[in-house]
């Protein structure tokens, strides 16, 4: 083989390789808008408490908080986790009272609910 054709069969190799490169960025998905009622709802349900606008930006990386769908969201599943029923479940399996509940006006009567399953549930565990 001559000089030339040689050249020719090295860079072969190269421009399979150059073929193969993506570039990780191109194909980045856009991020979706933050569907603040569900980040309410969710804070609610992991007995987070009302928290204020720039904590709910820098958690959600989105500076543009719809504070009152927040709050709708958040009140919904404030009313979900507080529920008496919901409590007793969350005493019995020995989870802690939720400070999404903490600003409820009847938290004591909760917070005594939630204690007496918790201390059902302590019980139970060492009677097995």
């Amino acid at each position: 083989m001559d000089i030339p054709t040689m050249r020719y069969i090295a860079l072969i190799p190269i421009l399979f390789l150059s073929a193969c490169y993506v570039d990780p960025y191109t194909h980045a998905p856009t991020p979706e808008p933050t569907d603040w009622y569900q980040a309410g709802w969710d804070d609610a349900m992991s007995g987070q408490p009302v928290r204020s606008n720039l904590v709910i930006a820098y958690l959600h990386n989105d500076e543009k908080v719809d504070r009152e769908e927040w709050l709708k969201g958040y009140a919904v599943g404030q009313q979900r986790i507080c529920d008496p029923k919901f409590l007793t479940i969350l005493g019995e399996s020995g989870k802690s009272f939720p400070a999404s509940c903490e600003s409820l006006p009847d938290v004591a009567q909760r917070r005594a609910q939630w204690e007496k399953a918790s201390n059902t549930g302590l019980q139970a565990s060492f009677m097995h």
